[in-house]
């Protein structure tokens, strides 16, 4: 078991800092503008990159990101993963060590019924 709760320990040292942490998606694509004398009306495009988070019930947001926020977002996407990730695993750990738990417990009580049974038979419990 100690080697389980030096693990969890040492897995939980992974979760990146709650304040960069963001759900959603980094999406980039191209859009035009519109204008007539834009270069992009005639191919390219404006390439763009936006931030989608879908909630509960269907409905979704966008944000459309500066090239120099990009960067961050991407991080801070990451890092929810790399949360969830480690909540599963830490999950697994809590469930093994809660079964070692259970069987220290069962042996426990085991032991202390068996040593109850030897105190009454020997205890001359007899009628007075």
């Amino acid at each position: 078991m100690n080697y389980l709760l030096a693990r969890r320990r040492q897995v939980l040292t992974q979760l990146p800092p709650l304040e960069e942490i963001l759900r959603g998606s980094i999406i980039e694509r191209t859009v035009r503008c519109g204008g007539a004398g834009c270069h992009c009306a005639r191919g390219a495009g404006h390439p763009m990159t936006i931030l989608t988070v879908s909630f509960a019930g269907g409905r979704t947001s966008q944000l459309s990101l500066p090239a120099a926020l990009v960067p961050v977002a991407k991080r801070w996407v990451a890092n929810y993963h790399a949360w969830w990730t480690i909540m599963e695993e830490v999950s697994a750990l809590n469930r093994e060590i809660l079964r070692q738990q259970r069987r220290q417990a069962g042996a426990a009580e085991q032991s202390e019924r068996a040593r109850r049974g030897r105190r009454r038979v020997g205890s001359g419990g007899g009628e007075r």
